[in-house]
């Protein structure tokens, strides 16, 4: 345990003879004390210190930390975006591309089917050619007899 300004100013000491100054002695002791408090001051005002210190080394390491769970937080969602837009961006691509290829699908279809209609024209047609063509033969035959 630390003495105080007040024991060291109380002290007292025993008297020989031929032994140190009491007055002397006294006011060094006094001296003594007054410095003593002056530092006992100092060193509270350094203990309050740092604790207020202490104090706020303690809130800047919880900001820290809160800032470092953010941007883990903000990357990990981030990283999250990325991986739904991709995957959306390869459903519009899938879709796209398989509607491309549904189109396709009808338009070929649907030329097959003009293809065959032609065809059928065309029959058509080269029947009434020779029917037409025959008719006109067989008038022509009867207007020479």
């Amino acid at each position: 345990m630390y003495r105080t300004s007040l024991d060291i100013q109380n002290k007292e000491f025993s008297k020989r003879f031929r032994g140190y100054d009491i007055n002397e002695v006294k006011e060094y002791l006094s001296q003594l004390a007054d410095e003593w408090a002056i530092l006992v001051e100092e060193n509270k005002t350094l203990e309050t210190k740092l604790k207020d210190l202490e104090g706020q080394l303690e809130y800047y390491r919880n900001i820290e930390t809160l800032l470092k769970e953010t941007l883990l937080s903000t990357q990990q969602a981030m990283n999250e975006l990325r991986r739904t837009t991709e995957e959306e961006r390869r459903s519009i691509i899938s879709s796209a591309q398989n509607s491309a290829r549904e189109i396709i699908r009808k338009a070929e279809e649907e030329k097959a089917q003009i293809e065959v209609e032609i065809e059928k024209l065309k029959g058509i047609y080269n029947e009434f050619k020779i029917k037409f063509i025959n008719m006109l033969e067989s008038y022509k035959r009867l207007l020479e007899e």
